[in-house]
């Protein structure tokens, strides 16, 4: 569908038509956030969630949570269905663990996954409940809350990374592979039957291990024989119309 879709909006790139998708997706995130934090704002009586901090983890907190369907729809060739079961993955580990958010609760070793989701660090920059909190850090939260959020793009880009190493080392390897092919004796022997003297050329230029010399003294031998022939065919046709 993104192939189909790149030709008939005229793009040169298929992934140029995906990148300017994710930047519309990432644009539309970035407004609805906005007009999130402004509406927050605007109903409090206090200014206790204003400022670049609270945007930003607003903003992130969000991303967290709906990168996953974007990266995923765009850039695999999964179904919708698909897309939609694992792109909500992040948001249903996020409600399964919110219960260990809570001070003293959760199972020992497990309730540490709680790192790992930036909704817990935004909880944790909440005035009246960062307090309360347990194992918030001491300072940096954005920071961490940012990392967090950034947690599914970059196991993202690595798998694509160590998918495309492995697609070129496959394909290094089919081209070695058919390179040696080339260089037999029955290839070189089909390559001068079909295109004669041209095909020496290209055989020497990949090193065929098939003597060419010897190839080539037969193919000579074959084009005499031919010529031989076409003269006597000559011949007897001139010999056939004289006794007519």
């Amino acid at each position: 569908y993104q192939n189909e879709e790149a030709e008939a909006l005229l793009h040169s790139s298929k992934m140029m038509n995906k990148m300017l998708k994710f930047g519309l997706t990432m644009t539309l995130l970035v407004i609805i956030c906005s007009c999130q934090y402004g509406v927050i704002n605007a109903c409090l009586t206090v200014d206790t969630l204003s400022g670049s901090n609270f945007y930003f983890g607003i903003l992130f907190d969000s991303l967290s949570l709906l990168i996953t369907i974007a990266l995923l729809g765009l850039f695999t060739n999964m179904s919708f269905e698909a897309v939609q079961i694992f792109g909500g993955m992040p948001f249903l580990l996020m409600i399964f663990f919110s219960t260990t958010f809570s001070p003293g609760a959760g199972v020992e070793v497990i309730k540490n996954l709680r790192y790992l989701f930036a909704r817990f660090y935004l909880w944790c920059m909440v005035p009246g409940y960062g307090e309360l909190m347990e194992g918030c850090p001491e300072n940096n939260t954005v920071l961490y809350l940012i990392l967090a959020s950034m947690t599914v793009p970059i196991l993202f880009v690595c798998y694509k990374g160590v998918k495309a190493l492995c697609n070129k080392a496959k394909g290094a390897k089919a081209m070695t592979s058919r390179r040696e092919s080339m260089k037999t004796y029955e290839f070189a022997e089909l390559q001068l039957e079909l295109f004669g003297q041209k095909a020496l050329r290209n055989l020497k230029h990949i090193g065929s291990v098939a003597n060419l010399e010897k190839l080539a003294g037969s193919l000579h031998s074959m084009e005499n024989n031919s010529e031989i022939g076409a003269e006597i065919d000559a011949d007897e046709e001139k010999k056939s119309e004289c006794s007519v």
